[in-house]
């Protein structure tokens, strides 16, 4: 427990300006409209039983391609109290790869932010929303997917999530959906790392259905770069 303590306060120094970032692209799409506050959300973590952690990420060196803004955010650390860090090591397309360091081995993990949240007025209203493929030197876990809602999910509810013409379900827990077992992890991997887009769709314990879409550009490599940081 207290690892996942842990994990959580380093995702969420690491990923605190995504909220800044989701916030932005929701106000553009709005703005034609009317222009309203948008609440900053909290960080999020990978969703997963107790593992060593992640921390805040370092700034990010200057990336071959110009990325989307939420990506950008999301690998720029906020000002806050010193945590252990997690440092970006690449941006590969829409994803990118952190490690983490400390006694315990390493934490390696591909990231990534949805290029599309529906419907609108919830996505204001939810805290920072990630998607991981994370990896664990230390108990030898590899390719531990989990996604982070931005919302409490419906009790007994779970994720649904579409990659590669392939339909997968991720249980929820909290604010959290992530694979059963090692089957479902390395089905919906090899569904992932195809490319094109992948979409998840959960319903919130309010009862608010929301969709989320992702773009696979650049996944199959962070994943491996994943791999390779923490063997």
């Amino acid at each position: 427990m207290q690892a996942r303590l842990l994990l959580s306060a380093m995702l969420m120094a690491a990923f605190a300006p995504l909220a800044a970032a989701q916030d932005f692209d929701t106000e553009q799409q709005q703005q034609q409209q009317q222009p309203a506050p948008q609440q900053q959300p909290a960080k999020p973590k990978p969703a997963h039983p107790p593992k060593p952690k992640p921390a805040a990420a370092a700034a990010p060196a200057p990336a071959a391609k110009k990325p989307a803004p939420a990506v950008v955010a999301a690998v720029t650390p906020p000002p806050g109290p010193a945590v252990p860090k997690a440092r970006l090591l690449e941006k590969i397309g829409d994803w990118s790869v952190f490690i983490h360091e400390d006694t315990g081995g390493r934490v390696c993990f591909a990231a990534s932010a949805p290029t599309d949240m529906e419907p609108k007025a919830a996505a204001a209203k939810r805290t920072p929303v990630v998607f991981y493929v994370t990896a664990w030197q230390k108990e030898g876990v590899r390719n531990e997917i989990s996604v982070k809602l931005g919302y409490a999910i419906k009790p007994k509810s779970v994720a649904a999530v579409t990659a590669g013409g392939r339909s997968f379900t991720l249980p929820g827990d909290d604010d959290k959906a992530y694979t059963k077992d090692l089957a479902d992890e390395q089905k919906l991997l090899a569904a992932m790392t195809g490319g094109g887009a992948m979409v998840v769709k959960a319903t919130s314990a309010k009862g608010t259905a929301t969709t989320d879409q992702y773009s696979l550009e650049g996944l199959a490599a962070a994943v491996q770069k994943a791999q390779q940081a923490c063997l």
